[in-house]
C-alpha cells in the first residue's frame, strides 16, 4: 500500500482499566476469588487511535482522543497508556474526585463485567466540549470516528456524542462508526433509535454478524437465513440492508472458530458499486486475546480510506450490484483491515502493536491468498507462558529512510565498522562520564555509547557529541519500548546511532525517520535473521558472553547468515576481543571492562574512590592496549 495521506483522526469515547486473568507459576493461596490479573487499558475509540498511531509512528499527525478522566493515579494510568502509544491526549478533560471505569474479563462465564456507571466519563457535563472549536482548530484534514457504545453509557455521554456528530456534519468532516452494541448498556432498539438519524452521512457503518442479524430482525427486513459461515447469503442480505438503512457503505466482520481453536476471519463491505469480500482470502489465527480485534479492524479500514482504496467510480460499478467482488480495491481494503485485526490479537491487551512495516510485510507476502498467522508467529504453547505484549518481528524490509537521512545513516554505519569497539558509558557520575569519553577518544576510541539509564544522559550525550572529532560516532544505548519516543530528541542532541537490548516497538523505523542508525538485539540465529529482514543494518548480539565467540562463528558459518552485521555486547573484555573479531564480529560493545567502573558509582562515594584508583592503576593502560589493537586491525585512511 502507498503511504497514507495526512488525515487527522479524532475520536470521542470512554476508556477503562481492564483486568484479565493470566496463567502464572506463582503459588497462590487456596481460597475462592484469589487469582492473578493483567491490568491494561481498553476502550474502542482509544483502541482505534492507538492502532493508527502504531501504524504511523511519528511521521503523521497524532490521532486525537477526546474524553473525560479523573485526576489521580487511575486516570494517570490511562493517560500514560495513550501518550506512550503516540496518541494526542491534550483534549482529555480531567475531573477531581471522580472514578475511572473498570471492566473485568470473566472467561468462565464468557463475558465481561463492567463498572462504569459512576465514572468521570459517564457523569461529565457536556458543556465542557465546544465541538465546533475543537474540530475546527485541530491541524490537518479531520476524520471523526465514533461507536455505538458511547450514547448508551449515560444521558450526558449521549448529549456529547450527538454534539460531536452535529458539529462534524456542520463542518463537513467525514465520520465512520462502529455499531458495537453492548447489551449491558441498553437495548438494540434504544441504540438504533439514536444511530438511525446519523446513518446516512456516515462513510461506513461497521457491524458484527450477531448485531447485523439482530438489527435486520428489528427493522423487519425480509432476509434469508444467515449462517455465520455462509459466503453466498450474507452479501445479498447486506446489500438489501444498506439500501433499507440508507447508508453509503456497510461492513460486516466474520469470525468462525474450529474445534482446535483456529479462527477464520473474513469480511464483506457492501457499497453502491457492489459487494466486496475477502471470503476467498481469509486470515487464519489463534487469538492470544479475544479483545481488540474489532477496534483494529476499524483502524485498518480507516487507514485504507486514507489510501484511497474505498474510492469508487462509476466505471467500477458492476452490472449487478449484488455480484461478489474478490479483487476490487474495496476488497483489498477489507483484507488490510482483516490482517490488522488478526495481527493485533497476536498480543495481549486491547491495543494493537502492529507497525506499518509488519502489516505491509504480511500483505506483500500473501497477496490474494489465505494466510495462517500461526506459521508466521509461532508461540510457546505452555499454559504459564508469559503474556506477549510485543508482536514478533515479521519478515520485512523496514521503510527506507528519508532521502535526507540516507547519507547520514551510511556514514554512521561506516564509522561503526571502522570503530572495532563501542565504549559503553553507563554512568551515575555525569561529569566523570564526559571526562572519560574525552580520555578514551584521546587514546583511540572511535565510538561512544551513552546509555539512557545514565544520570543526566542528555547532558552527557550533548557534550560528548559536541566535542567528538568527525571520525568518532556517538550514540545511545538501552533504548526500550517506552523510550523510542525520545529518538527525535536523541538525534537533536547529536546521537548518531541507538542500541537496545531488545527490539523495541517501532524501533527501526523510528530511528531511520530521524537519521539515527538502529541497532536492535537478538540472540539466536532466527532472532538475528528476523532483525536483518526487518531492515536492521547492524544487529547487537546480546548477552554475548553467554554464547561466546565460538557460538557466533558457528552461526556465521552458514553462508547466507554472513549478510548480517553483528555487534556482540555483554560480558566482553580485552582478553576475548580478538576472538570475537576472528569469529566474524564487525565491532563489539564493551562497558566497565573498557570504560572503568568509577563512572558508574555515586560521586564522592568510597566505591567511586576505589574504582577510580583501579582505573588509574590498570584500567587506563588496558584501554590503551585495546585501542592499539583497534588501530592495527581497522586502520583509518583519514580522519
Amino acid at each position: 500500500m502507498s503511504e497514507p495521506s495526512q488525515a487527522h483522526l479524532v475520536s470521542f469515547g470512554e476508556a477503562m482499566v481492564r483486568f484479565a486473568p493470566v496463567a502464572t507459576d506463582i503459588e497462590l493461596p487456596d481460597e475462592a476469588g484469589c487469582g492473578t490479573f493483567l491490568r491494561s487499558v481498553g476502550g474502542d475509540e482509544l483502541n482505534v487511535c492507538v492502532a493508527i498511531a502504531q501504524l504511523d509512528g511519528t511521521s503523521k499527525p497524532a490521532p486525537t482522543w477526546v474524553s473525560v478522566l479523573p485526576t489521580g493515579a487511575m486516570g494517570d494510568v490511562v493517560m500514560r497508556c495513550g501518550e506512550h502509544a503516540g496518541v494526542d491526549m491534550s483534549l482529555v478533560h480531567r475531573v477531581v474526585g471522580a472514578d475511572v471505569g473498570v471492566f473485568v474479563v470473566l472467561p468462565e462465564q464468557q463475558t465481561v463485567h463492567y463498572q462504569r456507571r459512576h465514572s468521570a466519563f459517564a457523569l461529565h457535563d457536556p458543556a465542557i466540549f465546544n465541538w465546533d472549536k475543537i474540530l475546527s482548530t485541530l491541524p490537518g484534514k479531520q476524520w471523526l470516528h465514533v461507536t455505538g457504545i458511547t450514547p448508551l453509557v449515560s444521558a450526558q455521554a449521549l448529549a456529547s456524542w450527538q454534539g460531536v456528530l452535529a458539529a462534524a456534519q456542520r463542518l463537513a468532516i467525514p465520520v465512520s462508526m462502529d455499531f458495537n452494541h453492548r447489551k449491558q448498556l441498553g437495548t438494540l432498539t434504544d441504540l438504533w433509535g439514536v444511530i438511525k438519524p446519523h446513518a446516512a452521512p456516515l462513510q461506513i457503518l461497521i457491524f458484527s454478524t450477531t448485531t447485523f442479524r439482530e438489527l435486520a430482525d428489528l427493522t423487519h427486513l425480509s432476509l434469508p437465513s444467515l449462517p455465520d459461515d455462509s459466503a453466498s447469503t450474507w452479501p445479498a442480505a447486506m446489500a438489501a440492508a444498506r439500501v433499507a438503512w440508507g447508508m453509503p457503505r456497510l461492513a460486516v466482520c466474520f469470525k468462525t472458530r474450529a474445534a482446535d481453536g483456529l479462527q477464520r476471519r473474513w469480511s464483506v463491505i457492501a457499497t453502491a458499486t457492489g459487494l466486496h469480500t475477502t471470503v476467498n482470502q481469509p486470515v487464519l489465527h489463534r487469538p492470544r486475546d479475544e479483545c481488540g480485534g474489532g477496534s483494529a479492524w476499524a483502524a485498518g479500514i480507516l487507514d485504507a480510506f486514507w489510501n484511497g482504496l474505498l474510492e469508487e467510480t462509476s466505471q467500477a460499478t458492476p452490472a449487478d450490484p449484488t455480484v461478489l467482488c474478490h479483487d476490487s480495491s474495496v476488497a483489498a481494503a477489507a483484507r488490510h483491515a482483516d490482517l490488522l485485526a488478526a495481527m493485533c490479537q497476536e498480543t495481549i491487551g486491547d491495543h494493537s502493536h502492529v507497525t506499518r512495516a509488519q502489516l505491509s510485510a504480511v500483505e506483500d507476502a500473501h497477496k490474494n491468498a489465505e494466510v495462517n498467522l500461526c506459521t508466521l508467529f509461532p508461540r510457546d504453547p505452555g499454559p504459564a507462558a508469559a503474556p506477549l505484549t510485543t508482536l514478533p518481528c515479521v519478515p520485512t524490509t523496514a521503510r527506507p529512510p528519508p532521502p535526507n537521512h540516507a547519507a547520514a545513516l551510511d556514514e554512521t554505519y561506516q564509522r561503526l565498522l571502522a570503530a572495532g569497539v563501542v565504549a559503553i558509558l553507563r554512568a551515575k557520575n555525569p561529569d566523570a562520564a564526559i571526562a572519560r569519553a574525552k580520555e578514551l577518544i584521546s587514546i583511540g576510541c572511535r565510538a561512544i555509547e551513552v546509555t539512557l539509564d545514565s544520570t543526566d544522559w542528555r547532558r552527557v550525550l550533548r557534550e560528548i557529541a559536541a566535542g567528538a572529532p568527525a571520525h568518532v560516532a556517538v550514540g545511545v544505548g538501552t533504548v526500550m519500548d517506552d523510550t523510542v519516543c525520545l529518538l527525535p530528541e536523541i538525534a537533536a542532541l547529536g546521537g548518531q546511532f541507538a542500541l537496545s537490548p531488545i527490539n523495541p516497538i517501532g524501533f527501526i523505523d523510528a530511528c531511520h525517520e530521524v537519521g539515527v542508525l538502529a541497532v536492535p538485539s537478538g540472540f539466536t540465529s532466527n532472532e538475528l535473521w528476523d532483525l536483518h529482514r526487518c531492515g536492521a543494518r547492524m544487529i547487537k548480539l546480546f548477552h554475548a558472553a553467554t554464547l561466546g565467540p565460538a557460538g557466533l562463528k558457528s552461526i556465521l558459518s552458514v553462508s547466507p547468515l554472513r549478510a548480517m552485521t553483528i555487534v556482540p555486547s555483554g560480558g566482553i573484555g580485552p582478553d576475548t576481543l580478538a576472538a570475537w573479531w576472528d569469529a566474524g564480529a564487525k565491532a563489539v560493545g564493551m562497558g566497565t571492562n573498557l570504560a572503568g567502573g568509577d563512572i558508574a558509582c555515586a560521586p564522592g562515594s568510597a566505591e567511586a574512590s576505589r574504582a577510580h584508583e583501579q582505573w588509574v592503576a590498570s584500567g587506563h593502560d588496558a584501554a590503551v592496549k585495546v585501542f592499539a589493537m583497534v588501530a592495527a586491525r581497522f586502520p583509518l585512511t583519514s580522519k
